[in-house]
């Protein structure tokens, strides 16, 4: 709904600070919104625009992304440093307890975030990811090789490669895993790059182009899942990333038997919240209001 008050936070963190974007009156139930890797707070903007006026929504970038601090150069990007995050960002918010939307990565935190911390996190909304999908044997040491080959690039790059705006757009819309349409990537753009001159570079730490993953085995990430005690709400895209939709066969077996999470699947892509927010905003207000909806 487009009346909600909008407003915007920094939230000062050990590295610098986290942006957020805000919706709604601060005095009304706390949702926190964490959005999805080489993504920003924007990508919330048409989503949030369709949900009950009756909370109040913090949505932030995540550290590296859209006008938040990156985490110190030269350095591996860890997972587990994410998690913190969301703990540094409720504890500077003064929340005891909030409700948790997140879509993909940012699902991914939320979901351990909860379980390590398990009575800060009230409901939890998943948007087309649970936890990460974990690296085969044979996989392991090419990652772990990417990942220093991109802390080094990140570490030398002095100058940005500067950008069109159409050229931005054009990139956030088709150069990804998963088109975004028009709309979608100009919710994006605002907190994406920066202008310089006629120009932009990317906001973004390029250390996030590869796939940020806890490296739990297989046995480690079923058990995990299986851990999960709040009510949640886990919405899938029926044409998600590939990797995506093969491992959440596997993850059958541990969902299915978990009373306190309900399951539906929505015609989209992988980013189907930002491209089409009307096909899961219905769902995400009736778990809202009727705090576990059955369908």
């Amino acid at each position: 709904m487009n009346s909600k008050i909008r407003g915007s936070l920094k939230l000062k963190v050990p590295w610098g600070y986290v942006d957020a974007k805000t919706w709604g009156n601060p005095q009304k139930t706390h949702i926190l919104v964490v959005h999805g890797i080489m993504d920003n707070a924007g990508a919330f903007d048409r989503l949030i625009a369709q949900l009950p006026e009756n909370f109040y929504y913090v949505c932030i970038d995540l550290p590296g992304h859209g006008l938040s601090s990156h985490f110190p150069s030269g350095l591996l990007l860890s997972y587990f440093s994410f998690v913190l995050t969301i703990r540094y960002v409720l504890d500077e918010l003064k929340w005891d307890q909030t409700y948790y939307m997140g879509h993909s990565f940012g699902a991914h935190l939320g979901v351990l975030f909860s379980i390590i911390y398990p009575h800060r996190i009230q409901k939890l909304i998943l948007i087309d990811g649970i936890i990460a999908v974990p690296y085969s044997n044979k996989d392991l040491i090419n990652y772990i090789k990417d990942e220093n080959n991109l802390v080094i690039e990140e570490s030398k790059s002095n100058n940005p490669r500067l950008y069109t705006e159409e050229e931005v757009i054009y990139a956030l819309s088709y150069l990804r895993n998963c088109c975004l349409n028009t709309e979608a990537a100009k919710a994006l753009f605002e907190r994406a790059a920066t202008k310089v001159n006629d120009k932009y570079y990317y906001n973004r730490d390029i250390r996030t182009k590869l796939t940020i993953n806890s490296l739990f085995n297989i046995d480690q990430t079923f058990y995990v899942t299986a851990q999960i005690k709040v009510h949640t709400l886990l919405i899938f895209a029926s044409s998600s990333l590939p990797n995506l939709m093969s491992f959440r066969e596997k993850l059958k077996s541990v969902l299915n038997n978990k009373k306190n999470i309900t399951i539906i699947e929505v015609e989209g892509n992988h980013d189907v919240h930002n491209n089409y927010p009307e096909r899961i905003s219905r769902y995400i207000s009736q778990f809202f209001n009727l705090f576990l909806h059955k369908l």
